[in-house]
């Protein structure tokens, strides 16, 4: 892991509306941070899952910008076996 300074390098945060800003790093999306009704400052992570809930903008910036871990845990989906239809006329599979 490199220094503060390092982590930093090539990261851009843009405002793309009032209270909605993203940023990303040498071109790859690092996340976004939406100021809620409250004034609460939101953090996602580049796969929108929430980083944290700041009081400051700079704070939100930070977490998302050093890679904080997400909040909820990650969505695992798993393969799920379907059982094949049966026929319901008892079992004969031939019209």
């Amino acid at each position: 892991m490199g220094s503060p300074d390092q982590l930093e390098a090539g990261v851009i945060w843009a405002r793309v509306e009032e209270g909605f800003h993203v940023g990303s790093r040498s071109g790859v999306f690092l996340g976004y941070i939406d100021r809620q009704p409250d004034g609460v400052f939101l953090a996602h992570d580049g796969h929108s899952r929430v980083v944290g809930r700041f009081d400051a903008l700079t704070e939100a910036i930070a977490a998302v910008t050093n890679g904080q871990p997400p909040l909820d845990a990650p969505i695992a989906l798993e393969k799920v076996r379907v059982p094949a239809p049966r026929p319901s006329d008892g079992g004969s599979a031939v019209a």
